[in-house]
């Protein structure tokens, strides 16, 4: 797991070329949104993570990363931000000393939050028209854009109008064509390329976007069922340094076995119950049981233990 290596500094301008590990806020989101197992970790104070943080994000202080490196996953997508692009080099500089090679940063948290506000919305001129024709009212102050994730690949969109007492110190304002739209970090991350649009016949506000719309499961139950587990099931446990892997599919009995810090984990029950069966169930119709037939006792204390 670990490389030790004498690095001095003519030796790191020859093998660590920093730059080669630091992407933009958009590779960054990208790789946290599509990796099949990415890890984020949040460098800031424990301060600035409560007052604020990427959904699935783990806080690890800067300070305490070099001890904390043997807890690291050795396997998936490592992804940094920090207070300051400085402590992002650090830790990244950490984790290459050490061995690792699938990490990624982007510096400082600040910036990636006014990226997130730049986002690409666009509004109907029916929606733009409704909208201005409402905060005519002097009580209503802009439209807020929520978003219920269903995975970090798919989410259902809504809108409502603001009034002067409907917004919180966790709400971030950004400016469409005029009119403030008020979202929380977790909805920012989804509302690039959104569209407003307007239902004549309800007058209600409709938000659409199609990069998350999963489309129809297709193929045989198997395949219907991997499907499932890379876009919705995998992308929320590697969160938690696990993964799940389809074991077989009998007369509607599904065998799945857990992996990483899933495996000894005791809430894994609590998974398979509450989240793993009933995403199944509900997509795949004739799915009559889920059966986890993981070794838990051969597994390692889970770095995650008690987050599932």
């Amino acid at each position: 797991m670990f490389k030790f290596t004498n690095l001095s500094e003519e030796t790191q301008e020859e093998e660590f070329n920093i730059e080669e590990y630091h992407v933009s806020y958009d590779e960054f989101l990208a790789i946290r949104r599509d990796a099949q197992r990415s890890y984020v970790f949040d460098l800031r104070t424990p301060e600035e993570y409560e007052k604020a943080h990427l959904p699935g994000a783990h806080s690890l202080p800067v300070e305490h990363f070099e001890n904390a490196i043997y807890q690291m996953p050795f396997e998936g997508d490592i992804l940094l931000y920090a207070t300051t692009q400085e402590d992002a080099e650090k830790a990244a500089e950490i984790l290459y000393e050490n061995g690792f090679d699938t990490f990624r940063y982007i510096g400082a948290f600040a910036g990636l939050i006014e990226h997130l506000k730049l986002a690409n919305i666009t509004l109907s001129n029916p929606a733009k028209e409704f909208i201005d024709q409402q905060l005519d009212n002097p009580e209503m102050i802009g439209v807020r854009i929520w978003v219920d994730p269903i995975s970090a690949k798919k989410a259902n969109f809504g809108a409502l109008f603001v009034n002067k007492d409907g917004t919180s110190q966790s709400d971030y304002e950004l400016m469409v064509e005029g009119i403030p739209i008020y979202a929380t970090l977790e909805s920012l991350l989804y509302l690039n390329g959104s569209q407003v649009s307007l239902n004549e016949s309800t007058t209600q506000l409709e938000v659409e976007n199609q990069q998350f719309e999963v489309p129809p499961l297709e193929g045989d139950v198997k395949e219907r069922l991997q499907e499932l587990l890379d876009q919705e099931i995998n992308p929320q446990v590697a969160a938690h340094g696990g993964f799940v892997n389809l074991v077989d599919v009998q007369e509607g009995r599904v065998f799945l076995e857990f992996g990483g810090g899933c495996q000894g984990c005791g809430g894994v029950s609590v998974t398979l119950k509450q989240g793993v069966e009933v995403v199944l169930k509900e997509n795949i119709p004739g799915i009559t049981e889920i059966l986890d037939i993981t070794d838990h006792a051969n597994g390692t204390n889970p770095y995650y233990q008690g987050n599932f």
